[in-house]
């Protein structure tokens, strides 16, 4: 499953997307004649957590500022071209985008991610990324080593994208993996192709209502099938993730003449209980008994008198 955007956080705040023109790579740019009191060294570099064709996390050391303070603010510039082209040639800035993470909390690292959807990110294209910290005087530190990335093949390495130290993603990419399915008397069958690299797969289902996708099932890969229950019309969105940090792949169908399942409703008979019945000869009987003790009661009292 994809990680969490910050590992050592326990808040994240966005500040959203700026074209990096009017952004904080430009005042670094502004000011690198100046002495830079803090920032990234040789010996601390971004690294990439994970890449896939959706998204790219990088994890990064928490820097401290020049009094030995932790910083909880980073901006990460990303561009389809280096930082060395923009340095010559500054009107490649108007094409370079930044995000700014700022964390409440920090430990020894802290992991921003970047999405193809939210980021405005091509997935065919190559993108270069750094990161500048910005202390809680708004200062700008010395920005970090650069790394390429692109989505589309989950490759990523440090310096140009010709270079040969090329990270790519572990696991199945179950886009590969042939998903169909079939719909027999309310029951979907899922099937797919075996992919390598993952041996389990995560099956989730998503929720209208919720709004989030639900777990169905974990299964093995090499099983190429699952079935589950249908419980009404419509579209059904599934999300096929493979462990070991394979690509997830969402594949969508619709059921209709799916009958809901209901509970039977269950008559219940009133239980009415019968009084015995009693014939003209017992009641007289019945009349005589009671008077005969009434009227022993009452020579009882008259005989104390």
């Amino acid at each position: 499953m994809k990680k969490l955007i910050s590992i050592f956080a326990v808040t994240l705040l966005i500040f959203g997307v700026t074209k990096a023109a009017s952004g904080d790579l430009r005042d670094w740019m502004d000011n690198l004649n100046s002495e830079i009191p803090f920032g990234y060294t040789v010996n601390q570099k971004i690294t990439v957590d994970h890449v896939t064709v959706n998204d790219i996390a990088i994890t990064s050391p928490v820097i401290e500022d020049e009094l030995g303070n932790k910083i909880t603010k980073y901006t990460v510039m990303y561009s389809q071209y280096p930082l060395s082209q923009i340095l010559e040639n500054t009107a490649l800035l108007d094409q370079s985008i930044e995000k700014t993470f700022e964390f409440t909390t920090v430990g020894t690292s802290v992991t921003m991610q970047l999405t193809a959807t939210w980021d405005t990110i091509t997935p065919s294209s190559v993108y270069y990324l750094s990161i500048i910290p910005k202390d809680q005087n708004g200062i700008l530190g010395e920005i970090s080593n650069e790394i390429w990335f692109k989505l589309a093949t989950q490759t990523s390495g440090e310096g140009t994208a010709t270079g040969t130290d090329v990270h790519a993603a572990p696991g199945a990419d179950m886009s590969l993996a042939n998903v169909t399915s079939t719909i027999t008397n309310n029951r979907a069958t899922l099937r797919w192709t075996s992919v390598a690299g993952s041996d389990k797969v995560d099956i989730f289902l998503w929720n209208p209502t919720s709004g989030i996708f639900e777990r169905l099932a974990s299964v093995n890969m090499s099983d190429e099938t699952y079935a589950f229950t249908l419980t009404r019309n419509g579209e059904y969105i599934i999300n096929f993730m493979p462990n070991n940090g394979g690509t997830e792949y969402r594949y969508t169908f619709v059921a209709n003449g799916i009958t809901a399942t209901t509970i039977p409703k269950t008559t219940v008979t009133p239980i009415i209980w019968k009084i015995p019945k009693t014939w003209p000869g017992e009641n007289i009987l019945i009349v005589l008994a009671i008077t005969l003790v009434l009227y022993l009661g009452y020579r009882r009292i008259r005989a104390k008198h």
